[in-house]
């Protein structure tokens, strides 16, 4: 299953702390129609995601890249896997 447009969500973060997400939207029909629903609810869930503590990794704390799904939880898959081996008690 692919993964999310990269170029889909645009994140800013001014001078003073203040951020806005925003979401490209194509027409809704046409050669270049794209699933405008899904893109609105990846871009709230996002948002929330960002809102609610700053969207960051669950084992090294840096930010989640914008281009990763709505749901990551991790920023990379080096992350993912070592939060795994972790929970599983591997030393390898």
């Amino acid at each position: 299953m692919p993964g999310p447009d990269p170029c889909g969500l645009d994140y800013n973060e001014a001078p003073d702390g203040c951020w806005n997400v925003t979401a490209e939207v194509w027409p809704q029909s046409g050669l270049f129609a794209s699933n405008r629903k899904h893109r609105i609810a990846r871009l709230r869930a996002v948002t929330l995601n960002i809102r609610h503590g700053g969207w960051v990794c669950s084992w090294c704390r840096d930010p989640v890249p914008i281009w990763r799904r709505a749901d990551a939880r991790y920023c990379c898959e080096a992350c993912r896997k070592k939060a795994a081996r972790q929970r599983r008690g591997w030393n390898g």
